[in-house]
């Protein structure tokens, strides 16, 4: 039997809230294309943006995530699938109010080590998964993007195409089958 978060053991607000894994079925949304803000507002966007940076940070060649368009793909994706976007909102303003109550400015304006801090407190508090489900939409966004698959590639020589373009073998030696082929038949008419 599948796993259902609604039997036993489980909290009935979180069994009555929508789980983002399932939820996401519904919504296809292409990685890498230009889009803005559906859901969220200005301020609410640039504390999204402020997350994903603060979840892949640039290196290297490879951009940060807000670079290649992860907030707005975690704001299409809840765009597609409403009931999500309570999660997504709620978890905003409550970075939001941390970053003031802690920090006396907003979560965008703090460092990246204050950033991260405050992320982890709320990682280990949220109830809602909300932080689970911008850390998934924010890998899938980045890891998707074709800028971000270039920059791998050069960095360690392994491209993302190569599962479905396979790569060029030795031509086979028929010669190795030749004592196989001499043999009787191991199987027989039915």
């Amino acid at each position: 039997m599948a796993y259902d978060r609604k039997q036993g053991g489980h909290s009935v607000a979180q069994a009555n809230r929508p789980d983002y894994r399932l939820e996401i079925g519904r919504a296809e949304v292409p990685v890498g294309e230009p889009r803005g803000f559906s859901v969220l507002d200005a301020q609410r966007a640039t504390t999204l943006r402020a997350w994903v940076t603060t979840l892949i940070p640039a290196r290297g060649d490879r951009p940060d995530a807000a670079d290649v368009g992860a907030a707005e793909y975690v704001d299409a994706t809840v765009f597609l699938v409403p009931a999500l976007r309570p999660a997504l909102i709620q978890a905003i303003d409550r970075l939001e109010r941390s970053a003031n109550d802690q920090r006396h400015k907003a979560f965008s304006e703090c460092s990246a080590e204050d950033r991260e801090g405050l992320l982890r407190e709320f990682e280990a508090v949220d109830a809602s998964d909300a932080f689970n489900m911008v850390r998934d939409f924010t890998y899938e966004a980045y890891y998707g993007h074709s800028r971000v698959l270039a920059a791998l590639e050069k960095e360690t020589s392994w491209s993302s195409a190569s599962p479905t373009r396979g790569s060029a073998m030795k031509p086979f030696d028929a010669s190795r089958l030749e004592r196989v082929s001499k043999l009787p038949p191991r199987w027989r008419k039915a």
